[in-house]
């Protein structure tokens, strides 16, 4: 197998001066989100942007009355007093501005490095479905974003090791750069996860971010020749390979009951521009018990 890499592979992460843009909702669960941001940026030295979406005021509305508006400055100046401890102030902007929850951190990603949003998204970034807004980012930005569990505390899992999907079938280096880059800042061992079982509940799926076929020698030498390539750039990084006799999701949300972050590829979107239905991403995305980070594939360049 041939390994071609691109020079626009990111590590953590792509464009040094971006900020760090999080999702604020003002709900108890969201304050993972925003302390787990507030510790990323602090430990990259970059901004940090505080945004939340408005409802927009329908016609005919009072001049001047604008309750939800300033509930929404008084919700990102009791978050940014929150992150005071962690980061500098003056690198910490607040931004409130109307559309739906997704359509706002979409139009913000596009001047971040990552968007970082709590698991559910209520309150302030919409309340249509649970986990629609952290779905839906993940399925369509084009920074990587991070989804974060409720009442996940950045001290947790401490020590614990980088987990990373990989798939075979989709050898995307970009999700591998980011991994290998976080466990060498975090100075913690990288754990490789391909799943080799097929589950039927996945057999059609278009848009896996791990093994989704059975499971072969070849595929294990395949992962096995990934691993190597970087771990020649990454040389003091512990890599352990896991060829997990298990479907892709099952055998990456084993791997993240020890790890303190877990790192997947997006390979496609579905024709609504998220995550296929029966994708691997979503049982991963909604059941992890540690954040998780969705890294999308490079651009295309055809044409």
């Amino acid at each position: 197998m041939t390994i071609e890499t691109s020079t626009t592979t990111v590590g953590e992460w792509e464009g040094t001066h971006k900020p760090i843009v999080v999702g604020v909702d003002g709900s108890e669960p969201n304050q993972s989100a925003v302390a787990w941001a507030a510790h990323e940026a602090a430990a990259l030295g970059c901004a940090v942007e505080l945004v939340t979406a408005l409802p927009r005021h329908p016609r005919g509305s009072v001049p001047g009355v604008r309750t939800g508006d300033q509930e929404a400055l008084d919700m990102l100046a009791d978050a940014r007093h929150r992150v005071r401890h962690v980061v500098d102030e003056q690198t910490v902007a607040t931004v409130a501005h109307p559309g739906s929850a997704v359509h706002v951190l979409l139009q913000h990603a596009a001047g971040a490095r990552l968007v970082v949003v709590g698991r559910r998204g209520l309150g302030g970034l919409g309340r249509a479905v649970l986990g629609s807004t952290s779905t839906a980012l993940a399925g369509r930005c084009q920074v990587p974003v991070a989804i974060i569990p409720d009442g996940w505390d950045v001290e947790d899992r401490r020590g614990g090791p980088v987990v990373v999907g990989v798939d075979p079938d989709h050898p995307d280096h970009r999700p591998l750069h980011v991994a290998f880059a976080r466990a060498r800042r975090l100075r913690v061992p990288l754990v490789a996860v391909h799943g080799r079982v097929p589950s039927p509940a996945y057999e059609d799926d278009t848009a896996t971010l791990t093994g989704s076929g059975a499971g072969t020698r070849e595929d294990d030498s395949s992962v096995d020749m990934l691993l190597a390539f970087w771990s020649e750039r990454f040389p003091q990084i512990q890599v352990r390979p896991m060829h997990a006799p298990l479907p892709g999701a099952e055998a990456v949300l084993e791997a993240a009951e020890i790890a303190q972050v877990v790192v997947l590829g997006r390979h496609e979107v579905g024709m609504l521009g998220g995550f296929t239905l029966g994708s691997v991403a979503r049982p991963v995305l909604h059941q992890a018990s540690c954040p998780v980070v969705v890294v999308p594939a490079e651009p295309s360049r055809a044409g």
